[in-house]
């Protein structure tokens, strides 16, 4: 059965999304989640979602898809601990060596791999598969082919974001470093402790959408032109009917920095895509299109807005100082 997840980047977004139908939200820890602190949660509002949604029978999982270092690790484990016990049903995990113990830890918890993970081969899936992770999300360009072909190799359930292709080539989101070498930031102040730090993929620290902002590009006897290193996927809509019927079981909605009233009105929109499918059998995408194009524009403009703000917000930031504990 395929399920559709919605972000909960604040109390207000976790409530409207499952409240229009999302199976699952997911939440970030401050510090925890690689994103920005405004669609960050602290702990008492992560209990708060974790509450409401098990009251209305849907699940909360957590996404701690950052890197932790060495001295980290620990205080990464013991938050995941605190989550399940609080009913937290699932953990969004990128981090290879903690897969494992989180399976020992939280046996009853469902281990997810985030898109930091890093797949590009059908093989990839099997790897992870026997680390103990439950589910795996797959690069926005792989199609019905490399589902099938997944599916051979391992039984670990996919899931994919609710984006399609844009532009060829294989990337690997949530592996870049990239904003940590414009501004780093800590969070030494939030969390109260001295071992504390990070870079841009280990949590506390901004993506700053650097391969999505115009850079001047001038060669030898050439014209200069603006580039970008990757455009960003538009959301899906055609494949849908494809993908279920290929067995993908998570439909993945991405946005917890966006506005609420915007992931609300697209987790009613995929929710009536999705049960469609599911339910009436419909292949026919052409009855969603006039709204998909509504809808799509909304996020393109909040998508530009955002990447405006981040790229302003590097260049306000705090100059980098040199790093005084284990990093």
């Amino acid at each position: 059965m395929a399920k559709l997840l919605a972000p909960a980047g604040t109390v207000e977004m976790a409530v409207g999304a499952i409240d229009e139908g999302a199976d699952v939200v997911y939440v970030g820890p401050l510090g925890w989640s690689r994103r920005p602190s405004e669609s960050e949660l602290g702990d008492d509002d992560i209990r708060t979602v974790i509450d409401y949604a098990t009251r209305a029978g849907k699940q909360t999982w957590v996404a701690m898809n950052t890197c932790p270092s060495t001295f980290e690790v620990e205080h990464f484990l013991s938050k995941v601990r605190d989550y399940a016990a609080w009913g937290a049903q699932g953990f969004v995990v990128t981090e290879v060596g903690a897969i494992a113990r989180m399976r020992r830890m939280v046996p009853e918890a469902a281990v997810h791999v985030s898109i930091g993970g890093g797949i590009t081969n059908r093989y990839d899936t099997a790897f992870y598969r026997a680390l103990g992770a439950d589910a795996i999300i797959l690069p926005y360009r792989w199609g019905t082919e490399e589902i099938a072909a997944a599916q051979l190799t391992s039984n670990i359930a996919l899931e994919v974001f609710l984006f399609e292709t844009v532009q060829t080539g294989m990337i690997c989101p949530g592996k870049c470093i990239m904003s940590s070498y414009l501004k780093f930031r800590d969070w030494l102040e939030v969390e109260k402790r001295e071992d504390f730090h990070g870079s841009a993929n280990r949590g506390s620290k901004e993506c700053y959408r650097v391969c999505q902002t115009p850079w001047a590009f001038e060669a030898p006897d050439a014209e200069a032109m603006d580039i970008r290193l990757r455009r960003d996927a538009r959301l899906m809509l055609e494949q849908i009917p494809a993908y279920i019927a290929h067995g993908v079981q998570y439909f993945k909605l991405s946005g917890r920095e966006r506005p609420a009233p915007l992931i609300v009105d697209l987790v009613r929109f995929y929710r009536k895509v999705i049960d469609g499918v599911l339910h009436d059998g419909c292949r026919d995408m052409a009855e969603y299109a006039d709204e998909m194009a509504v809808l799509r524009l909304r996020w393109v403009n909040e998508k530009r807005k955002r990447v405006d703000a981040l790229m302003s917000r590097a260049g306000e930031a705090p100059d980098v100082q040199p790093c005084r504990a284990p990093c």
